[in-house]
């Protein structure tokens, strides 16, 4: 167990500060409550110390533990939650796009906050201590990693408050008693520049993850390189702007001018950490990426960036309410995983047949206990029950025994070398008008990952080479995108930015209507559960029209609607027309009441909430 999951325990059961720089002096008991600023930011394992501050406030259930990736990120045209007992101040309300100010999800802007001002803090005393400037700015040391480190979260942190809320308040001090409490917010604009800007001073300083031994836990230097990448084609791309004269106006659907400035920017950046050569994804296949953090393995040099490290029994939900769902018994050791999230019926139809990642991402079973045969087994689900399965409590190193159901210490994906791959792609169509050389290199190594060597030729370069404009091989990367990174809380945000995501889910229900007595689609499949209680699922290639020997047939895409054509109405309720059908869509979420009364006139709430 890494030191960063050590000082997260510690944390949350209230022994605070004996971690110092490295786990062989895990046990230095000073405190560092007892320690002065001028103290703490003399030596780089004091500072190391203040900075685990962050890890462990990230970790927290209303930021990275659940909320930020997990509530905040739903639904889309590929996943959803659902939404069938919906209230109005509670995760379904974020899900189908109906919160309001009163809506208990959105607490989350209290937290953000206050890990912003702890990373302020941090950023502040490492700049008044000498040991910055002992070091250059321009040559990686640990001084400058952990500067980069406080930076980055700052970052990340206040890139999701702007996916979240559009325009916020700005600080890059810490707090002191005498500030102006009561401040409005600043332009996304400039805050997301700023942000760039920010990283790009302190990324040259910085280790890479195969240059520490936390690896992937730390934020690091190809992370933060993936992360400007993401900020600027974030501020490149569309969003949904306020009239500050009218309120009760849901807004419009703005770019900057000088859109094209940012998608340099981020190609920049994705290629610098392409040509560095710290990170490949030739070494692991698909499944293995996601079993790796179930297994608490952590490659440094492979598809991972960043990961929120997370401790066993303390924190995190993956596994636990995304991933397999495995039902609560006393047989089985694994614990109790509910399932919250579900891929879309056509997001699993769009999978190439041959695609490994479908069956990696989608999941139409539940794990249960079998008194009968005394062993635990897949349960055949249904279209509306398709698992996200990249995470299973199964795979973990240590089963954290029977019914056991949160803090599984799963840690978060942040950011993948995929994504920066898929982002150099998306630059290189943008700015050349068409793809490059690079941009389909790009394309092909996802892709190489995602089919198996015998179907290279035909499913990655004839396939890749058959994109010859800038619309096909745009078009191909919103798919590719999706089939990459389903379940990982990315999709939203794309379809963001591109202006897509009303278009998408609409569709998605448009196509989801019309599988029912579609050709095209499998409307049964056949479903075979093998000795070692696993499940055989033949037909989604359509390719059967009745049932092999020894399987059940079972209804697939013939039960999505009713005999009128209505789509179930548990299906609906996660995507009503009513928001999904506005002009326009209104994805930005309201400040939560108190947060308006609790700044005496300085925020209110836009976009019609």
């Amino acid at each position: 167990m890494r030191t960063i999951r050590k000082y997260i325990i510690l944390l949350f059961t209230g022994i605070l500060g004996i971690i110092t720089f490295s786990c062989s002096d895990f046990l230095d008991t000073t405190s560092g409550s007892q320690l002065t600023d001028n103290e703490i930011y003399q030596n780089e394992g004091d500072i190391y110390r203040a900075i685990l501050n962050i890890y462990a406030q990230i970790s927290e259930e209303k930021l990275y533990g659940r909320t930020i990736p997990l509530i905040y990120s739903f639904n889309t045209d590929i996943e959803f939650g659902t939404c069938n007992a919906t209230t109005d101040n509670t995760r379904r309300g974020i899900w189908d796009y109906s919160a309001t100010d009163n809506n208990e999800e959105l607490v989350s802007w209290d937290y953000i906050y206050k890990a912003i001002n702890t990373a302020n803090e941090c950023i502040a005393g490492i700049e008044s201590s000498p040991l910055l400037e002992q070091n250059p700015a321009d040559t990686p040391s640990m001084i400058r990693q952990l500067y980069g480190e406080a930076k980055g979260f700052r970052a990340m942190l206040y890139l999701d408050l702007v996916r979240a809320w559009g325009d916020v308040p700005f600080k890059m001090t810490p707090t002191m008693p005498d500030d102006n409490f009561y401040q409005g917010v600043t332009s996304r604009t400039e805050i997301l520049e700023t942000l760039i800007n920010d990283l790009i001073a302190v990324e040259p300083g910085m280790l890479y993850a195969s240059e520490m031994s936390q690896s992937v836990e730390r934020m690091n230097r190809g992370a933060v390189q993936g992360l400007i990448a993401r900020i600027a084609l974030t501020l490149g791309g569309y969003t949904l702007m306020p009239d500050y004269a009218n309120p009760s106006f849901p807004g419009t659907i703005e770019r900057v001018e000088n859109y094209i400035d940012y998608y340099e920017i981020a190609n920049t950046y994705c290629r610098k950490l392409r040509d560095s050569r710290k990170h490949t994804l030739a070494n692991t296949d698909f499944l293995q990426v996601f079993k790796n953090q179930c297994e608490e393995v952590y490659p440094s040099n492979e598809d991972m960036l960043f990961e929120i490290p997370y401790a066993t029994t303390y924190s995190g939900s993956v596994g636990v309410i995304i991933g397999h769902k495995i039902e609560g018994s006393s047989h089985i050791a694994y614990g109790k995983s509910d399932g919250w999230y579900y891929a879309t019926l056509p997001y699993h139809a769009s999978f190439d047949y041959k695609d490994t990642r479908r069956d990696v991402t989608c999941a139409p079973y539940k794990w249960a206990w079998n008194d009968e045969k005394g062993y635990i087994e897949q349960v055949f689900t249904e279209w509306r029950s398709i698992y996200i399965g990249k995470w299973s409590r199964m795979w973990m190193k240590t089963p954290q025994g029977p019914n056991v159901q949160y803090s599984s210490g799963i840690n978060w994906p942040v950011i993948r070398y995929a994504d920066v791959l898929l982002m150099l792609a998306e630059t290189e169509n943008e700015l050349h008008n068409g793809p490059t050389d690079d941009a389909r290199d790009a394309l092909k190594e996802v892709r190489r990952r995602a089919f198996k060597t015998e179907d290279h030729a035909r499913k990655v370069d004839a396939y890749v080479d058959a994109l010859d404009d800038k619309d096909a091989f745009f078009e191909a990367l919103v798919n590719e995108r999706a089939w990459e990174f389903g379940g990982e809380g990315i999709r939203k945000y794309d379809l963001i930015r591109w202006n897509l995501l009303q278009k998408k889910i609409q569709e998605m229900k448009v196509k989801l209507a019309e599988m029912k007595n579609n050709s095209a689609y499998p409307q049964s499949v056949y479903v075979k559960t093998n000795n070692d209680g696993t499940l055989e699922i033949l037909n989604f290639d359509n390719s059967l029209s009745n049932a092999p020997s020894g399987y059940t047939k079972k209804a697939w895409a013939s039960a999505t609607t009713d005999n009128n054509g209505v789509l179930n109405t548990t299906f609906v309720k996660s995507y009503k027309d009513e928001y999904i059908n506005a002009t326009p869509m209104v994805y930005i979420l309201p400040l939560h009441k108190d947060v308006i009364t609790d700044s005496r006139g300085a925020l209110q709430n836009y976009y019609g909430h």
